[in-house]
């Protein structure tokens, strides 16, 4: 039993170091094509193994590989890697037949905060094959959108951990162009610092969202889904969300009021609304970013198509641990 187990091992040994000349399949997608400037952009990378062999990335030689990307601008000038960064592969083992994905946050690797148009493909290597792979090129466009509404506030004493900081921070809600509608998203930042960009809400003609600052900085916004329908949020200096909510109109509508002598902003106004009722569930079908993420370190099962997800477009900044 024992000299089976030896020549077992052997035999996977043996497939994992000799050179592979099937072929590696290797695809890109994105959630949507337009972004706005400064919003993290993720890419789905899938490889599929068809070589009929295990492929196993690590550290030693025999075994390094990597995944890369080749971005290049409107004038086929290309984007480089940041410096000391290096997309994450250890550990990745790909079964024969077997498909796995990655979600990659592409702005953590490559400066994408130009507005213009990319041309992108990803492509992938490794010391057990024969050629390197690469996915079909995708087009996508950041742009830096319009800004509709601004607002500069102070930060609270308890906000500002180090006199040296920048005590001012700047709410801008800017409208961008989509595919087919109009998006509004919310920017938080200094005058040395982006601290998010968050899509908050669709342009919608013939209705008006309502933004207030409250007294401590925290932005207030009543955004409007449908004829009767708000989607209600509040946001922290630092961008992240505190509050995400659905109200809609019955007997009185729903409103902010900022009182002007505290500071103090209340929703008022209506009742709760239901998702996949009153209006449509955005979590619908969809996984979180966050969710993703983690899948890199435990990839799921091979997928019934390409690869293709949604990754969740609206998703917001989640609460922090010490917010109240």
């Amino acid at each position: 039993m024992k000299i089976f187990l030896k020549q077992l091992l052997l035999l996977v040994l043996l497939a994992l170091f000799l050179p592979l000349d099937a072929k590696v399949g290797i695809s890109l997608t994105f959630n949507r094509r337009r972004y706005m400037v400064y919003e993290q952009i993720y890419a789905c990378v899938t490889i599929r193994n068809d070589s009929g062999k295990p492929l196993l990335f690590g550290e030693r030689p025999e075994l390094t590989g990597f995944i890369l990307f080749d971005i290049r601008d409107s004038r086929q000038r290309l984007i480089p890697q940041r410096k000391n960064t290096e997309i994450p592969t250890y550990g990745l083992l790909i079964g024969p037949g077997e498909i796995k994905r990655m979600i990659i946050p592409l702005q953590d690797y490559y400066d994408l905060s130009k507005p213009d148009t990319y041309c992108i493909h990803v492509y992938t290597g490794h010391n057990q094959l024969v050629n390197e792979y690469r996915s079909k090129d995708h087009l996508i466009n950041v742009s830096s959108g319009s800004v509709v509404w601004s607002k500069t506030v102070g930060l609270p004493e308890q906000d500002v951990k180090n006199p040296k900081d920048r005590t001012l921070r700047t709410y801008s809600i800017c409208r961008m162009d989509g595919d087919r509608e109009k998006y509004y998203y919310l920017r938080v930042e200094d005058d040395g610092r982006i601290f998010a960009v968050t899509r908050i809400g669709t342009y919608l003609a013939y209705m008006k969202y309502t933004a207030h600052v409250d007294m401590l900085s925290r932005i207030h916004l009543l955004m409007p889904v449908g004829p009767r329908v708000y989607h209600y949020m509040v946001f922290n200096a630092s961008g992240l969300n505190l509050e995400n909510s659905y109200w809609k109109t019955h007997g009185t509508e729903p409103m902010l009021y900022r009182d002007s002598k505290t500071g103090k902003v209340i929703r008022m106004g209506g009742e709760k609304a239901r998702a996949g009722i009153d209006y449509a569930d955005p979590t619908a079908g969809k996984q979180k970013i966050s969710d993703l993420l983690k899948l890199n370190d435990a990839p799921p099962a091979p997928p019934k198509d390409s690869g293709i997800v949604d990754l969740g477009a609206g998703l917001m900044p989640q609460k922090a641990a010490d917010e109240d």
